[in-house]
């Protein structure tokens, strides 16, 4: 470290140019010899920010394709489908060069002078000018050599980002119109669907009583029941208790009335083997029993506060 300003980092001279034989790295451009490439991946691996990409197909066993040569007479098993590398995300670390087998992949210019050029100018209106793609495969090539699946693939990408660029987004495809078939009339006979024998029993159950909506009255008919039970009473005798149970706790209500006399009514099997309950002394229309019963949160339509308090106080005293 340099106590500035105590000390002053050392004048360069003038010329600062690279000797041969020192010669490490120079900002130049990397370059492939693709046809010297036997598709390793180490310098792929090696890059610290990963601007070298390499697609490679390694034909099947029983398949007669030759992959080549390279100039070290080594014996290529897989040929190169892609091999770009990107120098706008290049950081001039060399680490690429060092692992490959077949040395062919190098910074052009100084020692390597006689195998390329120097190219250090990067200027580029368009980031697409920096990304260098080195592989020479033809698609005949790759179909031969058993990569049909990455053609495709290949492909979709590239249909992709054209639709991208042209901003189609994701285009729906028209649903068919269904022509609807004419109707045609079918005569039917219905027949009437029997009833289970759970509910041709006569027999009541405490889950009979859970039509009761309130939870106290609701309690104490199923205690009631369960001393009938026990006492093995019959269901009559079983009502009959329950209703005075209800009777005695003040309780007993027209609903409740309703609904023990539901549960009172004789069942009977006729001769098809169906049951039909037969319900006595019904004069309501069966229209009214769909008409929701008035209850008090009916009143909260009313928007006056006072006026809907007036109402629920004179509900509750009827």
């Amino acid at each position: 470290t340099l106590q500035y300003p105590h000390e002053k980092w050392p004048i360069p001279e003038r010329d600062i140019g690279f000797d041969h034989s020192e010669y490490n790295l120079i900002r130049s451009r990397l370059h492939v010899d693709i046809d010297d490439c036997i598709a390793c991946m180490q310098c792929e691996k090696a890059c610290p920010v990963d601007c070298i990409k390499i697609d490679a197909i390694k034909p099947s066993k029983d398949s007669d394709f030759d992959c080549g040569m390279t100039s070290n007479d080594t014996q290529k098993k897989m040929i190169v489908s892609r091999f770009t590398i990107d120098m706008s995300e290049c950081m001039y670390c060399n680490l690429c060069v060092y692992p490959c087998p077949e040395e062919c992949i190098y910074m052009v210019g100084g020692p390597n002078d006689d195998k390329h050029e120097i190219d250090y100018e990067f200027s580029q209106y368009n980031r697409d000018g920096m990304i260098f793609e080195f592989a020479v495969a033809t698609d005949k090539m790759i179909r031969d050599s058993g990569g049909e699946k990455w053609l495709e693939q290949r492909d979709a990408k590239l249909t992709k980002n054209s639709d991208g660029r042209e901003l189609r987004g994701t285009l729906q495809k028209p649903t068919p119109v269904q022509v609807a078939a004419p109707a045609v009339e079918i005569k039917t006979d219905i027949a009437t669907p029997a009833v289970t024998p759970e509910l041709a029993s006569n027999e009541l159950d405490i889950k009979s009583f859970n039509n009761i909506t309130d939870k106290m009255s609701r309690g104490i008919a199923k205690k009631a029941f369960m001393a009938a039970k026990r006492a093995e009473k019959d269901n009559t005798t079983i009502l009959a208790d329950i209703a005075q149970a209800l009777s005695d706790s003040e309780k007993m209500t027209g609903d409740l009335q309703s609904i023990l006399d539901g549960l009172s009514a004789p069942i009977t099997k006729t001769a098809e083997g169906e049951t039909v309950a037969k319900v006595e002394n019904v004069t309501e229309d069966s229209r009214t029993a769909e008409i929701k019963e008035f209850d008090i949160k009916d009143l909260n339509a009313i928007e006056d506060k006072m006026a809907r308090g007036t109402a629920k106080k004179a509900f509750l005293s009827a």
